[in-house]
């Protein structure tokens, strides 16, 4: 009940009666949830959840850009995340029951086995937690949250977890910690950030008095400085979980607290990623969870494609949006494919390797720079005339890589017939090996004999 009534109140603080519309979707998913079959109603709360946002999106788009403030869309933008995933994990417990273990592992992971009761689900979806910045979480790691469980998160000794959560010293240092460091990455942004406007980089002005070299290297200063205010942001979010202990995740491989489990980014892992992935992996870390989760294992076909497409649908409707993730769809293939071709060709010595981890650091900064422009800038002819000044470089490099380099089989088809080849093997091995079977004994699907299972029927007496 806390959570809820102070998740309430300051969303209340911040947009008012703006409050009421972040209600009505809240509602309205979880009427569907009530009312509809569990293995039905998972699509209608999604297209119902992301529309209803879509069509404040298309509201907002009619103010003027320059008034645009913190409203509704942002809250929704978490309580969508949060609603999606809910549906889809009631889902996929119905689905266990037909399927087993053959789910995918992380759709077993959150799997719902019903419907909350309303408090429960209000306080879910209205967490102080997460309700104003994200990132958002399911519904078993709060629940676990709410009643305790979750320190039962040791691999080895449950009682050992207990101990050290209930070390209010390791959550204190962790929290002091990543507060010094907000600080460090607000005084970055108040200080520097000002002599590197982002709207700077399409100045026509600017375009024309300047050579190529210095609008990348101030196009790459400007850009990593716009980053330091999520650094902000996403770690202020962080902190309000740790402070209330949520984000444990007992103790690392060198026996340190970790205090991970809402991190929403890695910093280092970012400023030095050498491909796209690592940084797709390690920024809006939930985010992405979130679309991996609701999109991409569960479409058949364009995964990548389509799981960038929602992605910009849920950040808004700004053209800048979508040419950045249409355009990072073909990034990220293009990146796939270097990996498996060129790569192996630079594993053989230790020089090679290094010589082939500059080139891609390079390359993947680059590339993100020239990518996460039209995310900063949002209007399509501006951007249009930034890649035109540098001739699409980028995105025609990539779409060569995509044409003359080796198709790459996709890794679930791979797993598919790597399982189907060794059941193959297996039966087959049965075959050779157990010409002669034993009347009653049968040939399993791992290639074993074993005695047949009789079949029995159950009756209760009336």
């Amino acid at each position: 009940m806390y959570c809820l009534l102070a998740g309430v109140s300051m969303m209340w603080a911040l947009i008012g009666w703006q409050s009421f519309l972040v209600y009505a979707q809240i509602m309205g998913c979880y009427l569907m949830m009530k009312v509809m079959p569990a293995t039905r109603q998972q699509l209608p709360v999604f297209f119902f959840a992301l529309g209803y946002m879509l069509a404040l999106y298309v509201y907002r788009l009619t103010l003027p850009f320059g008034d645009l403030c913190y409203d509704a869309t942002y809250p929704l933008m978490i309580t969508t995340q949060k609603l999606t995933t809910l549906a889809f994990s009631i889902s996929d417990w119905r689905l266990i029951q037909k399927k087993g273990d053959r789910m995918d592992s992380e759709r077993l992971k959150w799997a719902v086995r019903e419907v909350p009761s309303l408090l429960e689900f209000l306080s879910f979806t209205l967490s102080y937690q997460g309700v104003l910045a994200g990132p958002f979480c399911h519904l078993r790691m709060y629940k676990a949250f709410i009643e305790g469980t979750h320190r039962d998160h040791s691999k080895e000794d449950n009682k050992i977890a207990v101990d050290f959560l209930d070390d209010t010293g390791s959550c204190v240092a962790t929290v002091i910690k990543k507060v010094l460091a907000v600080f460090f990455w607000m005084a970055v942004s108040m200080l520097a950030k000002p002599y590197f406007p982002d709207e700077k980089n399409v100045d026509p002005e600017f375009m024309a008095n300047n050579t190529m070299l210095t609008r990348v290297g101030y196009l790459y200063v400007s850009l990593f400085l716009h980053r330091a205010k999520y650094y902000v942001t996403w770690g202020l979010a962080e902190i309000v979980y740790n402070a209330s202990g949520m984000g444990y995740n007992g103790r690392d491989k060198d026996g340190r607290h970790d205090w991970t489990g809402m991190c929403n980014v890695h910093v280092w892992r970012i400023e030095s990623a050498t491909s796209l992935k690592v940084y797709l992996d390690n920024w809006n870390i939930m985010t992405t969870h979130w679309l991996r989760h609701v999109c991409y294992t569960r479409v058949p076909f364009q995964r990548t494609m389509l799981t960038f497409v929602l992605s910009a649908l849920w950040h808004g409707l700004f053209v800048g949006y979508y040419l950045t993730f249409v355009s990072a769809s073909i990034f990220v293939e293009a990146g796939r494919k270097i990996r498996s071709s060129v790569r192996p060709k630079f594993q053989t010595s230790s020089l090679l390797r290094s010589v082939y981890e500059v080139i891609t650091f390079v390359g993947t900064q680059l590339s993100l720079a020239f990518l996460v422009l039209s995310f900063v800038i949002l209007h399509w002819e501006p951007c249009i005339k930034f890649h035109s000044s540098f001739y699409w470089f980028f995105h025609i490099a990539c779409v060569v890589i995509l044409l003359v380099l080796p198709a790459r089989k996709s890794s679930r088809l791979q797993q598919q017939q790597q399982q189907q080849q060794q059941q193959n093997n297996n039966m087959q091995q049965a075959v050779n090996n157990h010409q002669d079977l034993k009347e009653g004994e049968e040939i399993s699907p791992d290639g074993e004999s074993r005695p047949r299972k009789r079949e029995v029927m159950h009756v209760q007496k009336s």
